[in-house]
């Protein structure tokens, strides 16, 4: 097997989580039938994951976790869903931060646990599988923690300011003590993003200053890459095949254009030894267990359709959330997908069952499905709600 399927003790494990689930969406059963009409699409991709069994290279297995599937995706909806954005992050923010505290103890409490000793010595994983996958984890909290600090800081709950700023310290230190350059870049392009954002906000001349400087700057990083690749790609300790990824993605785009029209089944590709991982495995000698790419991941599981519809999805939900930073929700469901869109050029996150990261693309992209801009000039308390949590809209009477 290359990457071997969770044995059935480890899958009981979720099932108390996904009854959990299951009573809260229940409770929100009102809400999650109206949100449903507007994010139909994400809906329909779970239904191509769902379908793909009837193809799969492995049937019974894409049925499990098409299953899996459908809890990360229903955990996201259930976030964009319950409450106002901003107390949605308050919980995850609380989460994360009591997360970094314990990834620290096991750092200095446990090093021969929480630091590799062997491959990538003196890098920091924490609880993590292996370094990169804390430094991707904590690049998503950072960005989360920047958000309550923005939000929080002239509202009620001002009050936990510190904590966010605690959260983002210690995001901060797990991401340069994981060494991972991945996560460095993915943490530094969204403050880069929201310092353009914080300029453009404040006049029509500095807006238009800080649009052409950002096309500036696209434009000499672009020359910059044409002209000395290797330089550039070395300082994120990569080469110019990206640690042998672009050989992988040759091979996997070869192979989902034999099956473009289906895929292989969600899940099944990468655990049927003797389906067309076998190829891969023998020509790059070496047990490769994911594509390192969440878009040829969706292409392998599901073919074309899954592949187009999910980058519909993407742009849509971009585009929407791109407005919604015209009013009070400022630059950050916009920066947050961004954000897990730059991991999923390297990384197998978009359609992972059981994925925190998973579960964040689908909060943030049905957030932009469902929410309605709130005007800067708004005077409603419910920053950043979800369209059904504006206050009721007043008419008068006719006299």
């Amino acid at each position: 097997m290359i990457a071997p399927d969770p044995g059935p003790i480890a899958r009981a494990s979720w099932f108390p989580a996904y009854l959990a689930l299951i009573g809260l969406l229940g409770l929100n059963i009102k809400k999650l039938g109206s949100a449903s009409l507007k994010f139909w699409p994400i809906i329909l991709l779970l239904g191509l994951a769902v379908a793909s069994a009837n193809w799969s290279l492995d049937p019974s297995l894409t049925q499990r976790r098409a299953i899996a599937l459908s809890f990360s995706f229903m955990f996201g909806c259930y976030l964009a869903i319950r409450a106002p954005l901003v107390d949605t992050l308050r919980i995850i923010g609380w989460a994360w931060l009591t997360i970094c505290i314990l990834n620290f103890l096991l750092i200095f409490g446990a090093p021969h646990l929480g630091v590799h000793s062997e491959l990538h010595v003196g890098a920091w994983r924490g609880f993590m599988t292996e370094k990169n996958h804390l430094g991707g984890e904590m690049a998503r909290a950072n960005l989360i923690f920047l958000a309550l600090v923005y939000f929080d800081r002239k509202t009620p709950a001002g009050q936990n300011k510190k904590a966010w700023w605690l959260g983002l310290a210690l995001t901060w230190m797990l991401i340069l003590g994981s060494t991972s350059k991945t996560a460095l870049i993915a943490t530094l392009i969204p403050y880069l993003g929201f310092l353009f954002y914080s300029i453009a906000i404040r006049t029509p001349i500095l807006g238009l200053l800080a649009f052409w400087g950002g096309l500036s700057l696209a434009g000499i990083g672009y020359a910059i890459i044409s002209i000395s690749p290797e330089t550039v790609v070395a300082l994120i300790g990569k080469d110019l095949t990206f640690t042998g990824r672009t050989g992988i993605w040759a091979i996997v785009i070869d192979l989902i254009n034999q099956q473009k029209w289906t895929g292989y089944g969600y899940g099944a590709f990468w655990v049927t030894p003797d389906g067309p991982v076998a190829f891969i495995v023998n020509t790059l000698e070496w047990n490769v267990p994911t594509a390192h790419n969440g878009w040829l991941e969706v292409g392998l599981a599901i073919g074309y359709p899954g592949l187009i519809l999910i980058i519909c999805i993407s742009l849509f939900a971009l585009g929407k959330a791109a407005y919604l930073a015209t009013g009070k929700h400022g630059p950050f469901v916009f920066l947050m997908l961004f954000q897990i869109i730059l991991f999923s050029l390297s990384e197998s996150i978009l359609m992972q069952q059981n994925s925190h990261a998973s579960s964040l693309f689908y909060f943030f992209t049905a957030y932009a499905f469902i929410a309605r801009k709130v005007a800067t000039d708004s005077q409603t308390p419910l920053l950043s709600a979800p369209h059904w949590a504006l206050p009721p809209r007043t008419t008068k009477k006719r006299s």
